[in-house]
């Protein structure tokens, strides 16, 4: 069974009618695990990247674009850099940077991860950029309350003007790492000022719009990460047992896998950018470069006299 994967689906209210709420569901497992395993984090620092992997995956999945789509956390706390990125095509990847000495990141991972006790204050990124355009597009929020979800929760009230909820959780198994996301989002027919208050009613919402709201998140709220963590129940039985009542439909499911986009020609390209000093400075007595890849580990090895003197 293929395990890393995103569900699209959307809730009508009643069958028949528009789409009224989109959404989106992903289970990560063999893949991510194989991503995680790589790094050989502590387990607190292993759950906080699972997280952040099955929340980058609902997030682009939820774009329209060619290219790569980016989360990136920056904190003054134990964990300093928090990396994850997926291209259009799904290949996924992430790293992080953090205090190896600090207590807080050993021990069993207790998920969902708080953010404010583990990366302390700082920002959150979002970041698309186009291929075929060559341009770029970000937004960036604090990351503001408990989890992850909840930042990128504020980045959509405040950048799509919709009402947006999402949550992630993981837990390692005997089996690996297993993460998920469940994302909501209000589909709006016209413009409407947003409020902190997720479940206060916007403008353009009306009365059954707004009980539909809220009753989608109340029974998105009560799914067990009993649920959503085990790699052998289907995404869309998720969908159907809990959004049963409002018309839910699912759509074509998003493969996601481990690939680095890491590569010989790029890693040459960035030390021929070096001047030869600035090689030299980097280079082993004997004069050998040898460059590690944050995401995927694998070191390329190079000599000084692969390149040309300036």
């Amino acid at each position: 069974m293929t395990t890393d994967m995103v569900l699209p689906f959307y809730l009508t209210g009643d069958e028949g009618s528009q789409p009224k709420i989109r959404g989106r569901i992903a289970r990560l497992h063999t893949q991510m695990d194989q991503i995680i395993g790589r790094h050989g984090y502590s387990d607190v620092v292993s759950g906080l990247c699972a997280e952040t992997l099955a929340l980058t995956s609902v997030l682009s999945s939820m774009m329209s674009f060619e290219g790569v789509f980016t989360v990136q956390a920056k904190g003054d706390g134990a964990v300093r850099t928090l990396m994850a990125d997926m291209t259009d095509e799904g290949a996924m990847r992430c790293y992080a940077a953090f205090d190896e000495d600090d207590a807080l990141l050993q021990g069993a991972y207790q998920g969902p991860a708080l953010l404010p006790r583990l990366c302390g204050s700082g920002y959150m990124a979002f970041t698309v950029d186009h291929q075929v355009t060559n341009r770029r597009y970000q937004g960036i929020v604090e990351l503001d309350g408990p989890h992850l979800g909840d930042a990128a929760t504020s980045w959509y009230n405040s950048s799509e003007q919709l009402k947006t909820l999402i949550i992630t959780m993981a837990e390692k198994t005997s089996s690996g790492w297993v993460s998920s996301a469940l994302l909501l989002q209000h589909i709006a027919t016209s413009g409407g000022k947003m409020t902190d208050d997720l479940y206060a009613q916007p403008e353009e919402m009306d009365e059954a719009m707004s009980d539909l709201w809220h009753t989608a998140m109340t029974l998105c709220g009560s799914v067990k990460s009993e649920e959503l963590l085990e790699p052998s129940l289907g995404l869309d039985t998720i969908i159907y047992r809990l959004f049963n009542a409002l018309g839910p439909h699912v759509q074509p499911a998003k493969m996601v896998t481990d690939s680095c986009r890491c590569s010989d020609d790029k890693v040459r390209a960035m030390l021929e950018g070096l001047s030869a000093t600035q090689r030299a400075d980097v280079a082993d007595e004997a004069g050998g470069l040898a460059v590690a890849c944050e995401f995927c580990k694998t070191e390329r090895s190079f000599t000084l006299s692969d390149f040309a003197a300036d």
